[in-house]
């Protein structure tokens, strides 16, 4: 998820008796809650950030070490400025860390994205596939429960009507995503009657942006993928599924696929889908994962170029549409007064 659902998790675990442990509580719990975030430094570089991002600081191996690190950091950050004169309980501090760390994997691995959980024993990507990057359900989810006490003041007053609301407030954020994945299941077997067939491989459904009931479902045989949009309301798809021919194998293909950032996004690319394009007097090699398209668009794009001769002119990696991560870094650089 992204780090506004990480920062709010933060704030209701610390109000719903977190705060109780340690001084600074609150500021531990939020830097916890998004430090294992800080393998974004290598989004300068797109085999990087398919390389690193998610990586080994989302691992449950370094779970302690990221709740550490983010008592430590509070910590220092208070002595610098001498902010406060209370000293930290270093024992709960670090469970208080921990706590809200683990928070950030459980809520990372609810989306399609999914999480390199195993690392440095196992590389294999995991997700659960019921919640879209950005859900603002969750949003509203975990903001009510930390606005209410702000509007209601004069009804919730003392810290115990504020924390019964934290907890309200993870229930039904548990809740929630327990329907998710009911829904997502029952997408998956709508997914599977609609494709009665031997030769369907496998069966897939992934989270829509700002939908609850529509998924986007696949259906991959040795010739072809399949793409539904599912609606669970009445366990049946919407319109006829879009169909997907597998490129044949060649040469170009071939080598498109061991270029090193290929290579990278196809460990990642749980779905993936290869369109060898020509392109001049050769070709445009384009890597997409059904996970992520939607339409025309494909989401996470790899686009290896090869000329006549089959030799790699070039080699980018965007996602959702956009600019190559290389290229945006250096705009944003650009555009620093």
């Amino acid at each position: 998820m992204e780090n506004l659902t990480h920062t709010l998790s933060g704030i209701l675990l610390s109000r719903a008796g977190l705060e109780r442990w340690t001084p600074r509580a609150t500021a531990i719990s939020i830097v916890a809650a998004n430090l294992p975030d800080i393998d974004i430094i290598t989004a300068g570089s797109t085999i990087n950030y398919l390389t690193y991002h998610r990586h080994i600081t989302h691992s449950l191996a370094a779970t302690p070490v990221m709740a550490a690190l983010a008592v430590l950091l509070v910590e220092g950050m208070c002595r610098i400025g001498r902010r406060s004169t209370e000293s930290i309980r270093w024992g709960p501090a670090f469970g208080v860390a921990l706590i809200a760390t683990l928070s950030h994997q459980a809520l990372d691995m609810t989306n399609a994205y999914g999480m390199r959980l195993w690392l440095p024993f196992d590389d294999s990507w995991s997700g659960w596939n019921v919640l879209f990057i950005v859900d603002p359900w969750v949003w509203i989810i975990l903001l009510l429960p930390i606005l209410a006490p702000l509007a209601l003041r004069f009804a919730m007053k003392g810290d115990a009507a504020r924390s019964r609301m934290a907890w309200a407030g993870l229930g039904v954020l548990v809740a929630y995503i327990g329907v998710r994945a009911v829904l997502h299941e029952r997408a998956i077997d709508t997914i599977a009657s609609l494709t009665n067939e031997s030769a369907v491989t496998r069966v897939a459904a992934f989270p829509l942006p700002l939908e609850f009931f529509r998924w986007s479902g696949l259906a991959e045989t040795d010739g072809e993928f399949r793409v539904f949009t599912i609606d669970t309301r009445a366990n049946q798809a919407v319109g006829l599924p879009s169909r997907h021919a597998k490129t044949e194998d060649s040469e170009a293909l071939r080598k498109a696929r061991a270029t090193p950032l290929a290579r990278e996004y196809l460990r990642f690319a749980q779905y993936a889908y290869a369109e060898a394009i020509p392109h001049g007097d050769g070709f445009e090699v384009q890597f997409s994962d059904f996970r992520f398209r939607r339409g025309e668009a494909a989401g996470f794009l790899c686009t290896i170029e090869l000329d006549a001769d089959l030799n790699i002119t070039d080699e980018n990696f965007r996602f959702w549409g956009g600019e190559g991560l290389s290229s945006f870094a250096q705009r944003v650089l650009r555009s620093r007064p």
